[in-house]
């Protein structure tokens, strides 16, 4: 019987931190954060000014990317950025499931509220 409540207890443990886990990369969203935000503002604002299309077009084309930021020095910094560099595939994904055309419809969470300047 012990046995019979202890795995029932486990189980639903495993469901509950299953469903209450983030539907989002927090690592992803730390980096954005840190590196974007003093310019484009919160991460799920910035990331819902394109669709899924134009982010992995800027993603692939890092010269277009360049580019754009060329005249910005805070925002070459940032693309030239270790963090940015290792974390390149992985920020794309999260720009894509946070596009304007994704469907994901992302507010404030209480531990990620607001624009860091």
């Amino acid at each position: 019987m012990k046995k019979t409540i202890a795995t029932l207890l486990i189980v639903n443990g495993l469901f509950t931190l299953s469903y209450a886990a983030e539907r989002y990369d927090t690592r992803a969203f730390r980096i954005v954060t840190k590196l974007c935000t003093p310019c484009h503002g919160t991460p799920f604002y910035m990331a819902k000014q394109l669709d899924s299309d134009d982010w992995e077009y800027f993603f692939d084309n890092e010269k277009k990317m360049m580019d754009i930021h060329k005249k910005k020095p805070k925002g070459m910094a940032s693309l030239k950025n270790k963090l940015f560099q290792k974390h390149k595939k992985r920020l794309k994904k999260f720009f894509i499931k946070s596009s304007k055309d994704s469907g994901a419809v992302h507010g404030c969470d209480a531990n990620f509220c607001g624009t860091h300047h």
